[in-house]
C-alpha cells in the first residue's frame, strides 16, 4: 500500500527527524511503500490581509521587547548552515517529498494517509492545523489513519472554528491513536472519538540494537563516562539539577543541548551536530537529565539512569505518560531539594520490568498499525487489550 506520512516539518530537531524515520522504517518493515511528506518552507511570512497587521504589531513590540520583525527571512537564510548536518539525515534515511503546500497533493497518488507522530496536532506547531486531520483530502477514496498523533498539552488549544472543522475531518478517520493517554479523553471529549487508543511513539517501535547502531556512526564520543545534558528550555531550576546530580554523582557534565536560532550566538557556532552524534551522547552517557520526550525515550531504550525536568512550556502530559507507562514516573521533577542525597536517582533501575512494559506497549502499537492499514483490521481497544 503506498502511503504518505503527515508530519510536522523536517528541520533541525533530533526527535522530530528520528520519529519520521521511524515510523516510515516500520510502514517499510511491514510491507508498505512508505514517503514522508515535507513542506518546502519551514516557517512561511504573514501573507494577504494578515501580513500588515502582523508586521505592525511586531515593529510596535519591538521598542519594548527587542521582537524580531522579519523572522521568517532569518530563518530561511540561516536553516541551510545550522541544518547542515541533520539535512544529512533526512536526505540518507528518511528522503522525503518535499512540496509547497499540502494542496499540491493529488487525488490517486496514495491509498493511505498515516497523521503522526509527534506534536502534530499542536496549532502552534503545525501551520494550517486543519491540514493535520487532512482537509486537503477531503472526499478521497483513501485509508485516513492517525498514529500516535499528539496535542502535546492535556489543555486543548484550538479556537472554536479550528475544533469545529477539525472534528468533522476527524469523523473521517478510519482509525485514531494519539502519543499520550490523555489525548485520548480529549479525543473523545472535544472530537467525538471515544475509539482513540493510546500507542508508542515510533521511536519505542525501534529496537535497542538499531539506535546503538546510529550512535556508531558517531565521529566523536564526548559524553563518554559523563552525564549527558539534553535540555530544549534552559531555566535556573534545570540548571540546579544538573549542578545537583554532577555533585552527588561525582561526574562531569556533558551538554548536547542546542541554540540553532539564538542570534547572539555567531552563524557558524549553531550549526546543530548530526543525528547520530546526538544519539552517541545518550549512549556513551553514565547518566542522563533531559527535559525532552525523545531524551526520555532514548534514554529508557538504552537504559540510562537518569531524571526528566518538567517542561511546562513544552507540555507535561507526555513526559507524564511515558514514564507512567513504564513505571518510571518517579523520575520526573519540577526540581530537587539540596538536602537530598541523591540515592534514589543514582540507584540502579529494574530494567527488566521496564523492558517487558515496553515491548508489551510496543507490539500493542505495531497490531494497531497492522490492522489499521489492513482491508478487514479490527483495532478496538478490546482487542489491543490482549497484549
Amino acid at each position: 500500500m503506498k502511503t504518505a506520512i503527515i508530519t510536522l516539518p523536517l528541520h533541525t530537531n533530533y526527535g522530530g527527524l528520528l520519529q519520521a524515520y521511524a515510523l516510515k522504517h516500520e510502514l517499510e518493515t511491514m510491507g508498505h511503500e512508505a514517503e514522508v511528506i515535507d513542506l518546502k518552507d519551514k516557517m512561511p511570512a504573514p501573507k494577504g490581509l494578515k501580513a500588515p497587521f502582523v508586521y505592525a504589531r511586531r515593529m510596535a513590540a519591538s521598542l519594548f521587547k527587542g521582537t524580531e520583525v522579519f523572522r521568517e527571512r532569518r530563518y530561511a537564510r540561516e536553516l541551510p548552515v545550522v541544518a547542515e548536518n541533520t539535512s544529512k539525515f533526512v536526505d540518507t534515511y528518511i528522503s522525503p517529498r518535499v512540496i509547497d503546500r499540502y494542496a499540491d497533493i493529488r487525488e490517486g497518488e496514495y491509498d493511505a494517509f498515516v497523521v503522526g507522530s509527534d506534536q502534530v496536532w499542536r496549532p502552534l506547531y503545525f501551520r494550517d492545523i486543519e491540514d493535520a486531520f487532512l482537509k486537503f483530502a477531503q472526499g478521497w477514496d483513501v485509508k485516513r489513519i492517525a498514529y500516535a498523533a499528539s496535542f502535546g498539552t492535556d489543555r486543548l488549544e484550538y479556537e472554536y472554528t479550528q475544533l469545529e472543522e477539525c472534528e468533522k475531518l476527524l469523523s473521517e478517520f478510519d482509525a485514531v491513536s494519539v502519543r499520550e493517554d490523555s489525548a485520548v479523553k480529549m479525543c473523545a471529549e472535544w472530537f467525538c472519538r471515544e475509539d482513540a487508543v493510546h500507542v508508542a511513539d515510533p521511536v519505542m517501535l525501534m529496537q535497542p540494537s538499531e539506535i546503538a547502531a546510529f550512535a556508531a556512526g558517531a565521529e566523536s564520543h564526548p559524553a563518554k563516562g559523563k552525564i549527558m545534558t539534553y535540555i530544549l528550555d534552559p531555566t535556573r531550576e534545570k540548571t540546579a539539577a544538573v549542578d545537583f546530580i554532577s555533585r552527588v554523582a561525582s561526574k562531569d557534565v556533558y551538554d548536547a543541548s542546542v541554540n540553532p536560532y539564538v542570534r547572539e550566538i555567531p552563524l557558524r557556532e549553531r550549526v546543530v551536530p548530526s543525528v547520530e552524534q546526538w544519539i552517541s551522547g545518550f549512549s556513551d552517557a553514565d547518566f542522563v537529565v533531559t527535559d525532552s520526550f525523545h531524551g526520555c525515550v532514548l534514554a529508557i531504550m538504552l537504559h540510562k539512569k537518569f531524571i526528566a525536568v518538567g517542561n511546562s512550556r513544552r507540555g507535561m502530559a507526555r513526559l507524564q505518560s511515558l514514564l507512567a507507562m513504564v513505571g518510571l514516573d518517579a523520575r520526573l521533577v519540577h526540581g530537587i531539594d539540596p538536602e537530598d542525597d541523591g540515592e534514589f536517582f543514582l540507584s540502579d533501575v529494574e530494567w527488566e520490568t521496564v523492558d517487558d512494559k515496553m515491548n508489551s506497549f510496543r507490539e500493542r502499537s505495531r497490531k494497531f498499525l497492522i490492522d489499521a492499514l489492513s482491508t478487514t483490521g479490527d483495532f478496538t481497544e478490546k482487542n489491543l487489550n490482549s497484549f
